[in-house]
């Protein structure tokens, strides 16, 4: 069987924490940078990022090459996309838009194999090196290490996140303030003490489910430390290329340095 980095979860059963970039461009030179830049794992953004299945497919593999995970947020909540992502040899999934229990319940179906879910099963393809040699073996194994988490970004979300943190099967939740301002006519004001409140509920929701709450982003929590994230994205390809960009721009033209939306 193909050997699996296992970054995340080794760092998360010695103590430790586990930092990652987001990738929106369909470049595995990113992600091999991320790799050698000391990072745990690439979260390959395929709700957002500019790529497909085939360049998914060289993220994930150029992910491998540099011994780091690779998580993919999924479009939607498409089993057959779940079940590319996971063939393809990713760690994991990061599915978007959680709104209810009935929702995460699919989704962890659709990320294990029958009798525990319902992923197609295949003794071909990348995920078990291309032909398994002990599916037996193999499928339990991929059943144990896949990493399952859900982004709550709607206020429907966060009214049952107490629900949907307590499902089986769930690894953690993403909390996502961009979408939930959005939502709420607030624009990109994710500072507003109505997503904070918010922004809490889903801390101590996945604390009383003795799951892993996941920052979108280090750079948006006012205090890391306090949500208990140790499953860290510190920002994404996209942003950090172009704020590098301007910043060298400013420094040599004397030109102010324009804001952005984020981080």
């Amino acid at each position: 069987m193909r050997i699996t980095p296992r970054r995340i979860r080794s760092k998360l059963e010695s103590g430790d924490k586990a930092y990652g970039i987001a990738v929106q461009l369909p470049s595995p030179e990113i992600v091999e940078a991320v790799g050698y830049a000391g990072y745990d794992f690439a979260w390959i953004d395929a709700e957002h990022g500019a790529f497909d299945f085939s360049d998914m497919r060289e993220l994930i593999r150029a992910a491998d090459a540099v011994g780091i995970d690779s998580l993919v947020r999924v479009a939607g909540h498409d089993p057959t996309a779940i079940q590319h992502a996971l063939d393809l040899g990713a760690t994991g999934i990061i599915a978007p838009d959680i709104r209810d229990v009935r929702q995460i319940r699919a989704i962890i179906s659709a990320a294990h194999f029958a009798p525990i879910g319902t992923r197609g099963a295949c003794p071909c393809g990348r995920a078990v090196g291309h032909l398994s040699q002990d599916w037996s073996s193999d499928y339990r194994q991929m059943d144990a290490d896949v990493l399952i988490f859900g982004i709550i970004e709607h206020p429907v979300g966060v009214d049952n996140v107490e629900l949907i943190a307590h499902e089986g099967g769930l690894d953690g939740l993403m909390f996502g303030p961009f979408d939930l301002a959005m939502n709420l006519g607030l624009g990109d004001d994710i500072a507003h003490p109505d997503i904070e409140a918010m922004h809490n509920r889903v801390i101590q929701a996945t604390r009383a489910a003795g799951i892993e709450y996941v920052t979108p982003n280090a750079a948006w929590e006012s205090d890391l430390d306090a949500t208990g994230s140790r499953i860290i994205p510190v920002g994404g390809d996209r942003a950090a290329l172009v704020s590098t960009l301007m910043r060298l721009l400013a420094e040599s033209s004397g030109r102010p340095m324009p804001a952005t939306a984020i981080a």
